[in-house]
């Protein structure tokens, strides 16, 4: 099962409506996602934007990174076992996992 990162001191959580916080030492950004196959695709487009210092908007097609489908119903599927995923996009590595985490590391 997944394990919620809010009682641990590592790791920080990213938000991109604002509360934006991301981890110095590892220069690693966090969010999260619900189960909404969607807000997959949005989560990941608006925090890779934000740590590229781009509008989403101007962001190029997430499909033409990874597989959306392919991506949406694994992170979203009902599984025993974690899963993560991880590609390149818009110049940084994505890590997206069925807990409803996606871990961009920051260009540097």
């Amino acid at each position: 099962m997944c394990a919620s990162k809010k009682g641990s001191d590592t790791t920080s959580s990213h938000s991109v409506d604002g509360d934006d916080d991301s981890d110095p030492d590892t220069e690693l950004v966090y969010a999260t996602f619900d189960a909404d196959p969607s807000e997959v695709v949005v989560t990941i487009v608006e925090t890779v934007a934000v740590v590229t210092n781009r509008d989403p908007v101007d962001m190029p097609p997430l499909f033409d990174a990874v597989h959306v489908g392919a991506l949406t119903d694994l992170v979203t599927s009902s599984r025993e076992v974690v899963l993560e995923v991880t590609f390149s996009y818009g110049g940084c590595r994505v890590a997206v996992s069925s807990c409803g985490d996606v871990v961009v590391t920051v260009p540097g």
